[in-house]
């Protein structure tokens, strides 16, 4: 209350805090508002009927007042509601429901917004994809607008900075200075954004040429550019500071950075701040922060349920074991066929629309050249299913290119590296499939939560070799994956030989694979393709010769290269280590892994037995007298 005094005078102050008289301070929430019960106000008058009249009007005027307020809360649900009781600007509410094309809000951002707009500290555990980004920047952009001084000077300056809002990475910088852009429009708020991978000089100078109230940004570009004092731009009058993505913030160790960023902000007790933080989860290392950055009386708003399934626990998964790396891609080429097959027969199905995640990014650069023919005719998944391609060797600025034409393609494919795995929101994404086991257990359910957003169904998909089954299952055995068998004919299929019990349609897709690969020209992007893989791969490897073998087939036969890399020395030493077969704790298979370890490379056999080294040899004798020999010496 004395903040709001200190910032907008008694009567604005006084405005503000009206609704606090019926708002709780609860630390937890339902999702969605909810009416008190009906049996508690008639209990009330019952008992109220043998008391004297004094008591029983003080308890129906509550009994009322308890009614009112339920209806009030059940109403909050509807954009529009913001605006009727002067909760948000009626000019951004117009921007939410007619330009965005928004009515209702999301149980997180109907359970947030009214509370943020009291002005208390609030840490919000809410996960991505449930409308988090608009339930903080519409209190922000009100703040702004609420300053007296907004609106009353004809330029808007680089020291006019009111709300600092911060992001773990560029792309969600990007994404949330987008939806800022949409929500501001024709409001006189100022909205900028600075980020890494693009020019400090061109950023600053846009800032100083239009001037800056919300200043969006990553910690690293945000320090460097507010340290800097020939940059000009200053947030001497802050009123909000946001942290998107908390525990993200904490992960990537952009905690430093946070602490020495608020070192050139103004002093909180002389120049009062709302605090905000969002996360999804709320471990130690948030709540430390919390304590170093927010109030003692922040308030806690939990917009995830106790008894809430995860998404990686809900959505349908399924592992498929390859013969092989070159059959990775044409088994994505085969998810997309089958899936827009079925759609053509029920329209009640959403488009295809898929995000492909590699472990590498020269990988991904490899698999973009490969499918960019199917742009052409004949296009094996018909004209409507765009190909984007995502990673961090592009510029900032084609990235947000190519991930806002992603986010509004109705149908694609997005061919990824881990940039995208946490924090963007593409909406109806349908598939999420991962090539290789991911390096941990985290990065697998942050890149599943891709899908099966904003109460929409998805699926997922991850396609494996055997040489990765210890490794797949270290990391991921608590992940419901079911092994699919059947459905991929291409995942089987044994490209170094003829295959004449193969379908026509996995043949054929196998043929659309090999013309397109034949295509790519860049003898480097395959090298650096394979390297890359390869380095990726020997953490997964017990049995390093192994490794060798499958890279070996995946240079030949997927990538169609005439000449095998020389590898660095340091894989060179790894493999001349190696032992043949796993160690002794990973010998054990379960009896559902006979199937699909038959399937691996030629006369592969398991290590406990004896014919295992003798079949070995005899593949290097038979199959592999092209690849160089230091590399088994």
């Amino acid at each position: 209350m004395l903040g709001a005094v200190r910032r907008y005078g008694v009567v604005q102050a006084l405005r503000a805090s009206a609704p606090r008289a019926l708002c709780s301070r609860s630390i937890t929430r339902p999702l969605k508002w909810q009416r008190p019960s009906q049996t508690v106000v008639p209990g009330v008058l019952r008992f109220l009927h043998n008391t004297p009249t004094l008591f029983s009007s003080a308890a129906t005027a509550q009994a009322q007042a308890q009614a009112e307020l339920a209806e009030n809360e059940l109403e909050i649900t509807k954009f529009a509601k913001l605006a009727k009781q002067g909760i948000i600007d009626p000019s951004i509410i117009y921007n939410v429901t007619n330009k965005m094309k928004l009515t209702t809000m999301t149980p997180v951002q109907s359970m947030t917004i009214p509370k943020i707009v009291e002005g208390t500290d609030t840490l919000a555990q809410a996960k991505t994809g449930t409308g988090k980004t608009l339930a903080f920047l519409a209190p922000v952009l009100q703040n702004v607008m609420n300053d007296p001084v907004f609106g009353t000077t004809k330029r808007v300056k680089p020291t006019d900075i009111r709300a600092i809002i911060i992001s773990p990475t560029r792309e969600l910088a990007e994404q949330i200075k987008v939806e800022a852009d949409k929500l501001a429009r024709d409001t006189g708020v100022v909205v900028q954004c600075a980020v890494g991978g693009t020019r400090k000089w061109e950023g600053l100078q846009r800032i100083v040429k239009q001037g800056c109230h919300v200043l969006i940004g990553t910690p690293g570009r945000l320090k460097d550019i507010l340290s800097d004092p020939r940059s000009g731009v200053k947030a001497p009058e802050l009123r909000m500071f946001v942290l998107d993505e908390a525990d993200r913030l904490l992960d990537d160790g952009f905690a430093p950075d946070i602490d020495e960023l608020q070192r050139y902000l103004p002093d909180p007790l002389k120049v009062d701040r709302q605090t905000l933080m969002f996360s999804a989860t709320v471990p130690k290392g948030v709540m430390s922060m919390v304590r170093r950055t927010m109030k003692p009386d922040f308030q806690t708003l939990k917009t995830v349920r106790d008894d809430e399934v995860p998404t990686h626990l809900t959505v349908p998964q399924k592992v498929v074991w390859l013969n092989g790396y070159e059959n990775a891609l044409p088994a994505v080429m085969e998810i997309a066929k089958n899936y827009i097959s079925k759609q053509k027969q029920d329209r009640s199905l959403r488009p295809f629309k898929a995000i492909v995640f590699f472990n590498s990014t020269a990988e991904v650069r490899m698999a973009a050249s490969i499918f960019s023919d199917f742009r052409r005719k004949p296009q094996p998944f018909g004209p409507a299913v765009g190909i984007f391609e995502l990673h961090s060797r592009f510029t900032q600025n084609y990235r947000t290119r190519n991930s806002e034409a992603f986010r509004k393609a109705t149908s694609g494919i997005l061919l990824s590296s881990d940039v995208s795995a946490r924090g963007m929101d593409f909406p109806n994404v349908t598939h999420v499939i991962q090539i290789r086991t991911p390096r941990d257990v985290d990065t697998y359910v942050h890149r599943l939560g891709r899908t099966a957003r904003a109460n929409k169904t998805g699926e997922g998909w991850i396609l494996v070799h055997e040489g990765e089954l210890a490794s797949f299952k270290n990391k991921l055995e608590h992940i419901p994956i079911h092994e699919d068998t059947s459905s991929l004919q291409t995942a089987a299929v044994k490209m170094s030989h003829p295959n004449p019990q193969a379908t026509e349609s996995a043949l054929a897709t196998i043929d659309q694979f090999r013309d397109a690969v034949s295509k790519v020209n860049n003898d480097k992007l395959k090298e650096e393709a394979y390297k890359g893989m390869f380095s990726a791969l020997l953490g997964d490897y017990n049995d390093r010769q192994q490794a060798l073998l499958v890279m070996k087939n995946m240079a030949v036969h997927g990538y169609q290269m005439n000449e095998l890399p020389q590898l660095a020395a340091n894989h060179v030493r790894a493999i001349a280590k190696s032992r043949h077969g796993l160690p002794h704790r990973d010998r054990s298979y379960p009896p559902r892994d006979r199937s699909y370890r038959s399937r691996g490379y030629d006369n592969y056999r398991s290590p406990r037995t004896n014919s295992y080294k003798n079949s070995y040899k005899t593949n290097r004798r038979n199959e592999d007298e092209d690849y160089p020999r230091r590399f088994y010496d």
